[in-house]
């Protein structure tokens, strides 16, 4: 194997590789990534057997070849080097030369042939989305899948592909996200439903950048996405997910109406004085006013009122400060509903955004 290709392709491709690549596998190939050169072109391939990268980039190959080498050794070296071409070539026992400028080093790698099968998927049968719809409704609802490696079914989004319309939701148990957008270039014959796990939403959410597209596909228990000329897969899922409509209340008729920009802060300066692990704050709406409070006895406690269009029974109830920050956070600048019923029932949250998108934000409420 032997090739000539630039400093800025070769990190390139070797970064947007990094978060594939299994750190802590009992299975050392699992650190390495393929690189295969084949005529003009080099070829790079990286797995933790769950989720998967394919990509590549333009070099002059004079022999092809094969090796893997540590992703994260040669990312480092490629992102030292100066900004020339960088000559890698091969030799026996996976030894591999690479030079730039009068840089050189030497590394071992591992046969081509140890490396695991990466599964492929024919794009010709794939849908297309707009890029854009695909990171919004994973940004609005990524942050909610559940870190409990306990909850298996749970450590993914639901994501379901139906004709025009693009669904994700996610739950970790005390809050739901749901958000749908509208498809406006593809369409889906028959309706596409999986539970998307939480690393390949964020490797997902990373690629692509300037792309406007991205081509999904499902394969028995696989997922497929293609970003330009990388392709991304991943092991879905299995087990059921929660019925998510069922946690998501219809009756919570006492509307509140904010500005995020304005909330935030509010919810923030309470939260310094609530108890560390619980963030617990208690909201309390009368008449014209919502007041946000905390109280902890080691620390202290504080309080601060909004004005409010409200008239009717006062209601208290208690939420996770942290939790209604992270939707604020991704709802982003603008207006938003609070949706309250009583101290036992869910708050909802939905953001005034634009027409052909709903994300809905539903929150369990605490003891105070």
């Amino acid at each position: 194997m032997e090739f000539v290709t630039s400093k800025e392709s070769l990190h390139k491709e070797l970064q947007a590789m990094q978060g594939i690549v299994e750190k802590k596998s009992t299975i050392p190939i699992l650190a390495n990534i393929v690189i295969d050169a084949k005529k003009d072109r080099l070829e790079f391939l990286a797995t933790d057997l769950e989720v998967a990268m394919r990509t590549g980039c333009d070099a002059a190959v004079k022999t092809p070849g094969s090796v893997t080498l540590s992703a994260r050794r040669l990312f480092d070296i490629v992102r030292y080097l100066p900004d020339a071409e960088v000559k890698i070539k091969g030799s026996e026992g996976n030894w591999v030369e690479i030079r730039c400028e009068k840089a050189r080093f030497r590394m071992v790698g591992m046969s081509r042939d140890d490396f695991p099968a990466i599964p492929e998927f024919d794009f010709s049968k794939g849908i297309a989305i707009e890029r854009s719809l695909l990171l919004d409704v994973i940004g609005k609802v990524a942050f909610a899948i559940t870190t409990d490696e306990g909850r298996y079914q749970l450590g993914g989004a639901l994501t379901i592909l139906s004709k025009r319309h693009l669904t994700m939701v996610a739950t970790d148990g005390h809050r739901l996200a749901f958000a749908d957008g509208r498809v406006e270039n593809g369409a889906a014959e028959k309706a596409i439903e999986m539970i998307l796990p939480r690393k390949a939403l964020i490797e997902l959410a990373r690629l692509g950048e300037g792309e406007n597209e991205i081509v999904l596909g499902k394969k028995e228990n696989q997922a497929f996405f293609k970003v330009g000329e990388t392709v991304l897969s991943a092991n879905l899922l299995s087990g059921k997910f929660p019925d998510y409509e069922k946690v998501i209340p219809e009756g919570n008729d006492k509307l509140l109406k904010f500005r995020s920009d304005d909330f935030v802060n509010v919810v923030r300066r309470v939260a310094l004085l609530s108890g560390e692990r619980s963030r617990a704050v208690k909201f309390a709406l009368t008449d014209g006013t919502l007041e946000i409070s905390s109280n902890n006895p080691e620390v202290g406690e504080a309080s601060e009122s909004v004005d409010v269009e409200y008239s009717g029974p006062p209601v208290e109830v208690g939420f996770n400060a942290r939790y209604i920050l992270d939707f604020l956070q991704a709802m982003g600048s603008g207006e938003f509903i609070l949706a309250l019923k009583d101290g036992s029932t869910q708050g909802l949250l939905r953001p005034l955004g634009p027409e052909g998108r709903d994300y809905r934000y539903v929150v369990m409420p605490m003891r105070i």
